[in-house]
Formats: structure tokens, sequence, C-alpha cells
């Protein structure tokens, strides 16, 4: 049976923020020719055109970015949402950067995309190092969990919001509601077919889980740990 596939790019097409592995992009080419194939991810457009090969998104049916608040056809916007943050929201996130414990601050700590906010402590500015050794931290600290469940546990002060931990350094902060679950209702709308879902970050306030929510009976959800294992399960689904 034919099947839509959509990928999650950072953790699951590639190494979070860095480009696709050039011998895995060879092989992902013919996949997404043969294939109905789209692109989900909380970065913008810019940064999906850092990581993934050209050939690949003119091949793909279309990319969803900003958490699926911005959708393009190749070099083709289709659409945008926009979102305003509450200045108290705004305020809070950055005092959280004043009262970190983390060491380290690089600068472009609030990113605003299309839809969709993205925060982070160690800041946009960062490094790999500086990215790897922040993400660290985070593991032992779960800072980026403890914020993203302070904005969730006081809607009065600031909205009716949305917050998924993604990428290794970065929280989304969207409407309730605006996130890459609109990526899942498109390509039904669009094509009425099973879809197979690819992320990493599948668990409660990841930013895959509402995707994966967003799946009915029939569709499939595979939660991975890196691109390889990406690549063994479309060897699968190629061998089916």
């Amino acid at each position: 049976m034919k099947k839509v596939y959509l990928f999650d790019i950072d953790g699951t097409l590639t190494p979070p923020r860095q480009k696709m592995d050039e011998n895995f992009a060879e092989f992902f080419l013919p996949f997404a020719k043969e294939n109905i194939v789209y692109l989900a991810t909380g970065s913008d457009i810019e940064k999906a055109r850092e990581q993934i090969d050209k050939r690949i998104l003119m091949m793909c049916r279309g990319v969803f970015a900003c958490s699926g608040n911005e959708f393009w056809e190749q070099d083709t916007k289709i659409y945008s949402n926009e979102f305003y943050p509450r200045p108290k929201l705004v305020t809070f996130l950055e005092k959280c950067i004043e009262d970190s414990g983390y060491h380290t601050k690089t600068g472009n700590h609030l990113e605003y995309r299309n839809g969709m906010l993205n925060f982070s402590v160690v800041g946009r500015n960062a490094t790999l190092e500086q990215r790897d050794s922040y993400a660290e931290w985070d593991k032992r600290k779960q800072e980026r969990w403890t914020i993203a469940l302070s904005l969730l546990a006081d809607k009065e002060s600031f909205g009716d919001i949305d917050v998924s931990v993604g990428g290794e350094i970065s929280i989304d902060i969207y409407p309730r509601g605006k996130d890459k679950s609109q990526a899942v209702e498109k390509v039904r709308q669009l094509h009425g077919l099973p879809i197979v879902f690819m992320g990493d970050k599948m668990g409660p306030n990841g930013n895959d889980y509402p995707a994966a929510k967003a799946l009915k009976s029939g569709d499939t959800a595979c939660q991975v740990e890196n691109w390889k294992m990406t690549k063994l399960l479309i060897k699968q689904e190629m061998e089916n």
C-alpha cells in the first residue's frame, strides 16, 4: 500500500543543527524520488536548507518549518502563522537566562520565528562545542524541562500556549495546537494515505509528540535515536 513519509530533521535525518551525512543523503535521495516525502522541523526554513541537501529538498513534496507554522513547497511559501508572545512571557524568559546556573551565555536567546518563539539559555550563537557542553549539563539539571513546566503551569500570565523541548539546547513556545500536528493534518488532507512519521522527540513535551499524537489507526510512529536508526527503518520500509 502506498504511504506518506513524514520526517523530523534534527536528530532524525541529521545530527542536531549539523548537515546531513553525505552517504545518508545519497541513500535518501532516491527514496525521496520514489515516495511521497515531507519534512517537519522546529527550525526555520533557512536552517533546514543549511542541513539538508538541496536535491532532497527539491524532491520532497514539502517542508513544514517552525513546528508546522510555515509550509514550503520547494522555494514557495504556501502559508505561515504569526505569534505575538505576551510581555510577561518574555520577561519570565529573560529572568530564566539571568537566574540560570549555566556559566556560558552566547546571545540570541529568544529567536522569533513565524508562529512560535524558540528560547535557549545558552543562546543560539553557541558553537558546536558550547552546544554539546550545555546539552550534557541540561541532561543532569533538567533546566529546559523545568522552564517548560513552569510556563505550562501559568496560563493566566503567559496565555494559552504549548511548550515543547526539542533539539539539544532550546524549547519551542507557540499557541496551543500550533505545533507539528499541523503537518500531519495537512498531509492527511492532501493525500488521504497512511502516514509513517519518524522523529526523535516523541515523549510528552517533546517537539515530535504532537505529530505522533495526531496519527490515527493505520498510521505509524517511529521513535528514533539518530539518523543511523532512521536509515535502518527506511531500509525496512523499502523491503516491505
